[in-house]
């Protein structure tokens, strides 16, 4: 975001102005500003003032005879205000966060979900890119019987249930009870990391006592692992054709949906230079990884405290900023709804 401190009426004038093209697409002329936005303040004075705004590198004039067009600086001061004044609606936190509830138990339904709930409510393309699930910390493993000594094994963990796999039972875990065998199994395996599993390490918590628990020990163990090495981060696209919407350039379309097409490419698309920022913009090309002519809002979200992933607007430059700030704030609220309503369940 700009460091230059404007005074109050520059900002207004340059919010004014800012809202009137994304409205428009059309420059704004301080007669623009003056009618619709500050009738108060006189055409000369915000003349003035767009002046010291140009000078300053926030917006600029294309012609001799038009208006001004905002630049990326006006955008991204313009952003951080929206963000500051974001709203979301309860009726729409409530439907948002009833979608996401359906899906509770898997994280890659939910990204796919809020891409879909994000580029429904915006009208732009949607990026959600889910981090690798290897750091996630094991809650509970419970065995849950079926017949003929087959038991489904509930792996849960910060993130939801990431296992629901069948296994034979030996008959010394048969006769001591499923109960007794998921509280031993839980002594091992509660509270650690899947991207620190130690087969030998957790084999000497076992002990001696506890030989007939091998099997089914060495069987999560192979569940964790095949997790953790098949998930990669994934990337949930959604509304791909929507730059069909503000783009009429056949190069730049093409451009655009090769980009969307490339996974490793949409990963640094909406990556953050740093993980404590809640809200990344990129404005064009000139941006670190930005799009020529298209601005990307990114922000983070989180289940149980822990960073899941980024979830990413593209549109263009004028895109409706406050619309798009207010719908990823939403994603945010309703997963916390969600999570926090499955915790008090519990």
């Amino acid at each position: 975001m700009p460091k230059k401190e404007l005074s109050e009426r520059k900002e207004k004038i340059l919010t004014a102005l800012v809202d009137d093209y994304i409205k428009s697409a059309v420059p704004v002329s301080s007669g623009d500003i003056q009618s619709k936005y500050l009738p108060e303040v006189s055409s000369a004075t915000i003349r003035s003032e767009l002046n010291a705004l140009e000078a300053l590198g926030y917006i600029d004039k294309p012609h001799t005879s038009a208006g001004r067009v905002p630049l990326a600086e006006a955008y991204k001061l313009y952003c951080e205000k929206a963000f500051i004044n974001r709203e979301f609606s309860e009726s729409d936190l409530s439907e948002m966060t009833g979608r996401f509830s359906k899906q509770v138990s898997d994280i890659e339904k939910l990204s796919a979900e809020a891409a879909k709930i994000i580029t429904d409510s915006t009208n732009y393309t949607s990026i959600v890119v889910t981090n690798n699930f290897e750091d996630v910390e094991i809650e509970e493993i419970k065995l849950v019987g079926l017949n003929n000594g087959i038991a489904l094994v509930l792996i849960v963990t910060s993130c939801g249930i990431i296992s629901d796999k069948s296994i034979e039972l030996p008959d010394e875990i048969m006769h001591a009870g499923l109960e007794t065998a998921s509280e031993l199994l839980n002594g091992v395996f509660k509270g650690q990391k899947v991207s620190k599993l130690d087969t030998d390490a957790f084999l000497a918590k076992i002990g001696e006592n506890l030989k007939g628990y091998r099997q089914v020990f060495d069987e999560i163990i192979d569940i964790l692992k095949n997790y953790s090495l098949e998930k990669r981060k994934s990337v949930h696209v959604e509304g791909a054709l929507r730059v069909l919407d503000y783009s009429d350039s056949p190069s730049d379309v093409k451009n655009f949906l090769q980009l969307v097409g490339d996974s490793e490419s949409l990963e640094k698309l909406v990556s953050t230079p740093d993980d404590n920022i809640e809200l990344s913009l990129k404005i064009g090309s000139d941006e670190n990884g930005g799009i020529d002519k298209c601005a990307i809002v990114t922000a983070e979200y989180k289940i149980n405290g822990q960073v899941i992933g980024q979830a990413g607007v593209i549109g263009p430059e004028r895109m409706d900023y406050k619309k798009v700030l207010s719908v990823l704030d939403g994603i945010k609220k309703s997963l916390e709804n969600v999570f926090d309503g499955d915790k008090t369940e519990e």
